[in-house]
């Protein structure tokens, strides 16, 4: 897992180094040059024409320092500042000082002067985007704006210094405009804003540089790595058999709705379950008898409180479950899955009905007698919150913290990109496909994060939850032909194969 962080913990980073006492232009000349690095081995072809831009502040110094190393390595860029260069301060205005010592002309460029600026872009070979970098937090207006616009309409390749300008780099957000990037080279550690939609779309590829200082340990969110699956998954035991690998109870399915706890109950088995029964809900079970071969089944009474009790018992037995895939949306299915979610003994993951029976009240999940891991898509942790999809939408890690916070649980955000939250921890997922986006691939992960549960040690449910995530993400990847007609059932069977390639990954590095 790498750091992973926002606005104030990318400030306290050069804060921290600072009075730690590695001066502000060390950290600034150690990200450009970096960032030259980068530069030079992403566009190798198209350093014939390179146009820096800078703006006011520090971002902008950054830009400055790459442009030095681009004459130190032969190449002269076309370097401008948008605005008043009288303004630019700091370690930002050492740098440029230092770039127009060396004779290189750095044109101020106004409101007025805009037309100069397209026609500049127009014909570079590669565009230098260091206008604005993490500490933005408005909108982009005026002629700033109007810049950004005729830049990215040249369609040019863009290359950022830490993050495209007009990414909020603690949602994604766009901040009114955007020069969207091909390469952004990010500096010290990964920014939120990155690695959530839209700021992925404009991202581009993303490279961390190394700016001389540690990373921080101690924060809150990461961002997963393929080889964490091998480490979040250890290999079993040589003595190990069925009974040491966890049975999962999948709680799910009812008359007429089955093809959701056969999904879940494929997706615990794949992942490592070496025993799952499918407990359903009345005339489900004869049903589910007729599909299942390495899944056993168990009846639950569809009468409230004897479908609760047998629920219970079913519980006492098993290592870990999942509550809510096709249960059912009645009264009666409303009141079982609510009460299974709360007296359930053993860890269970909440998803689809059982989510819906909880929106009223979320809060009482922080009742539950063990770990719960909740697995919302959008319109249902909008449902929990009280708000909208879009709203969750924009700002998808306040989403997750709010939730995990007000049940007291984890929370497994679905959607592109991933989020886990906890009451302490949050990590994303980059891995992934569009393809995912198909029905049934949800209880699959349902099925998925319970077999982790089952087999991880006690208080480890956010890392179960995150190698649930992982797996079933990597699965998808492999599982796809292209970005569209994937069935759910080929998302499980490629979940072995995924961690897999996750030991393969991690042996390598190595």
């Amino acid at each position: 897992m790498l750091p992973l962080v926002g606005r104030d913990e990318s400030r306290a980073i050069d804060a921290k180094a600072i009075a730690a006492g590695v001066p502000g232009l060390v950290l600034m000349e150690n990200a450009g040059r970096g960032a030259t690095d980068v530069l030079c081995a992403r566009f190798a072809d198209r350093l014939r024409r390179p146009l820096v831009v800078g703006g006011l502040g520090q971002n902008g110094g950054d830009a400055w320092v790459v442009a030095r190393h681009l004459l130190v390595r032969g190449v002269c860029a076309e370097c401008v500042v948008l605005g008043d260069p009288a303004k630019v301060a700091g370690d930002a205005r050492v740098n440029l000082d230092a770039l127009r010592g060396l004779g290189v002309d750095v044109r101020a460029v106004a409101e007025s002067d805009l037309e100069h600026l397209e026609s500049l872009a127009a014909r570079a070979s590669v565009i230098v985007d260091g206008l604005f970098g993490t500490g933005l937090d408005r909108v982009i207006d005026g002629f700033r704006a109007d810049a950004i616009q005729r830049l990215a309409a040249t369609e040019v390749p863009s290359f950022a210094l830490d993050l495209p300008s007009g990414l909020d780099a603690q949602t994604g957000a766009v901040l009114g405009v955007v020069l969207p990037a091909r390469v952004t080279a990010t500096f010290a550690a990964h920014k939120r804003g990155l690695h959530q939609h839209p700021g992925v779309d404009h991202a581009g590829d993303v490279v961390l540089v190394d700016i001389g200082v540690p990373a921080p340990r101690d924060a809150r969110a990461s961002l997963l790595e393929r080889f964490d699956l091998a480490r979040l998954v250890p290999r079993r035991a040589a003595d190990a058999h069925k009974g040491s690998a966890g049975h999962v109870a999948i709680f799910a399915g009812s008359p007429g709705r089955t093809g959701a706890a056969l999904l879940s109950g494929l997706g615990a088995m794949r992942a490592g379950a070496g025993l799952v029964t499918l407990a359903a809900r009345g005339a489900a079970r004869a049903a589910l008898d007729t599909k299942v071969i390495e899944l056993m089944t168990s009846e639950i009474p569809e009468a409230l409180e004897a479908g609760v009790a047998a629920a219970l018992r079913e519980c006492e037995q098993r290592d870990a479950g999942v509550l809510g895939p096709g249960v059912g949306l009645d009264a009666t299915a409303r009141a079982y899955t609510t009460r299974v979610a709360i007296e359930a003994t053993i860890p269970l993951v909440l998803d689809a009905d059982a989510l819906s029976a909880l929106a009223g009240d979320p809060t009482v999940l922080t009742k539950a007698r063990a770990p719960r891991v909740l697995t919302p898509h959008p319109g249902e942790a909008a449902r929990l919150l009280g708000t909208t999809s879009a709203e969750v939408q924009a700002a998808r890690y306040h989403a997750a913290e709010q939730l995990a916070a007000r049940t007291g649980q984890v929370v497994v955000l679905k959607g592109a990109r991933t989020i886990i939250a906890s009451r302490e921890r949050l990590a994303v997922c980059p891995a992934g496909t569009p393809a995912l986006g198909v029905a049934g691939t949800g209880d699959v992960l349902s099925g998925v994060i319970a077999a982790m549960l089952a087999s991880a040690s006690e208080g480890d449910v956010f890392d179960a939850a995150c190698a649930g995530v992982l797996a079933h993400a990597m699965a998808g990847e492999l599982a796809a032909v292209a970005d569209r007609g994937l069935f759910a059932r080929e998302v499980a069977d490629a979940v072995p194969h995924a961690l897999a390639r996750s030991r393969a990954h991690a042996a390598s590095a190595t």
